[in-house]
């Protein structure tokens, strides 16, 4: 089957699926991966634990975005916040987290009061493909593990390069396909995947390069991240097949909400993805 390069065998997922999975399921981020974020994390050499990981993905990405402290941030589906927290700590910079989920908004807020620069640190229930925010308003833009969750990825392309300032810098880390023709099995494999994490469909690296051009961004780069995050891919797949026949039973009895089982499900079908040379990881850094 060939993929269409501009809708990548999309399902149908909502914004309002999107918020109704994590409002669901920040629960088990919270309990199972970490407080601060739902990204993957970079290991290397020297990372001995997730919370390490985690901090080296959001190091990563403040030095990708080089910031300084008169720059405005934009974390484009920030989550509980733990990235754009540890942004404007490190940097004195004024740092805007957006997100649809109301759990991870108020979680935000609180971690927020708690950090050391609450002045710096703002946060709303916003969709980052379309924003309320004046043209030319952010000089650095960043997404973790969120813009795959766009169903038309130049929809937030367009949108990141109408409020980004000229001059500016924007990071995108996240999961794209690297096959174009998926065998049937394959093809269960990534729809189920979908599915389980309320994610419409990724992009190829080819098309969303591509989609960056097209918006007028250039000195486009692509960093190959996978090695770095195989350790917590791992990680992902041993708490799903550890959680499968629990999470089945629960949503079968109707005691948890029946995306927490897709998540379990998506938990192990990343990892297949990822063996199978379906996909890769990796960093876009882009300039207006």
């Amino acid at each position: 089957m060939l993929i269409n390069e501009s809708i990548i065998m999309a399902i149908k997922i909502s914004s309002q699926d999107i918020k109704k999975y994590y409002n669901e399921n920040q629960i088990l981020y919270n309990f199972f991966w970490s407080q601060n974020a739902l990204h993957y994390g970079i290991w290397d050499k020297d990372t001995q634990k997730l919370s390490d990981a985690i901090i080296n993905t959001d190091k990563y990405v403040f030095q990708c975005l080089c910031v300084k402290e008169n720059d405005t941030v934009l974390d484009a589906g920030c989550g509980v916040g733990g990235t754009s927290i540890f942004i404007a700590e490190n940097s004195g910079a004024k740092v805007t987290g957006i997100t649809l989920s109301d759990i991870q908004l108020n979680k935000a807020k609180e971690k927020a009061m708690k950090s050391k620069v609450p002045n710096l640190l703002n946060f709303s229930n916003q969709d980052f493909n379309n924003t309320d925010f004046q043209d030319e308003y952010f000089s650095k833009i960043f997404g973790i593990e969120s813009i795959c969750h766009a169903h038309k990825k130049e929809d937030f392309i367009k949108e990141a390069y109408r409020i980004m300032k000229t001059g500016g810098k924007i990071v995108i880390v996240d999961a794209f396909l690297t096959k174009i023709h998926l065998n049937e099995k394959e093809e269960q494999l990534y729809k189920k995947f979908l599915r389980g994490w309320a994610v419409p469909n990724l992009s190829s690296k080819i098309d969303f390069q591509k989609k960056l051009e097209e918006a007028g961004f250039k000195k486009i780069i692509f960093y190959d991240k996978l090695d770095s995050v195989r350790k917590s891919s791992k990680k992902i797949y041993q708490l799903g097949i550890l959680f499968y026949p629990i999470t089945l039973l629960f949503s079968f009895l109707r005691i948890i909400p029946k995306s927490m089982h897709g998540n379990t499900i998506a938990s192990i079908m990343q990892r297949k993805l990822v063996n199978n040379n379906i996909v890769t990881y990796g960093v876009f850094v882009a300039e207006k």
